[in-house]
């Protein structure tokens, strides 16, 4: 389907997620020992969503919540890579996302279906994982614009119902 044209829906504030990534560059000092040299990039914008079912697996030395992403975004993430200019070697880039650490496992060129997209899956690499953060409507019913005044229990009146007139409505 090159013909499919997504770079609308991936690059709508409502679908966007904030990001920032790690990219770490190895270096090697004059006695062969590679250190980090690791460079943040913060606010990456992109679309993030769940990777896996995020299951429990439980051992008798620990449980671990096997937890990945998915992130379609215009910045180039990559995976283990070695740069033609410099010949210097990178290891795949950590996604930070939602106060959790993500270790980019797969790239895919999404050009066909966005220009300039690529699609990354990360897995976690954190023991523990944050919990999910509580968004959208169902969380704040008090909407802007809706005309409806839900209060904090989730019931709510109608603009202009007058709830002590039990009379039938005549139009």
């Amino acid at each position: 389907m090159p013909g499919l044209d997504l770079s609308i829906a991936l690059t709508n504030p409502l679908t966007l997620d904030s990001f920032d990534v790690l990219r770490r560059r190895q270096v090697k000092n004059n006695f062969g020992e590679v250190n980090m040299d690791v460079e943040r990039t913060a606010a990456v914008k992109g679309v993030v969503y769940s990777e896996s079912l995020n299951d429990l697996a439980r051992r008798a030395e620990a449980q671990v919540t096997t937890k990945s992403i998915t992130i379609i975004t215009r910045f180039a993430l990559r995976s283990e890579a070695q740069d033609a200019n410099d010949n210097s070697v990178y290891q795949p880039d950590v996604v930070l996302w939602r106060g959790d650490q993500f270790l980019v496992v797969h790239i895919e060129d999404y050009s066909n279906y966005a220009h300039g997209f690529v699609k990354a899956t990360a897995e976690s690499m954190d023991i523990t994982d944050q919990p999910p953060l509580p968004t959208g409507p169902s969380q704040n019913l008090d909407l802007p614009g809706s005309g409806y005044g839900y209060d904090e229990y989730g019931g709510g009146e109608v603009p202009g119902d007058d709830s002590d007139n039990d009379e039938p409505l005549t139009s």
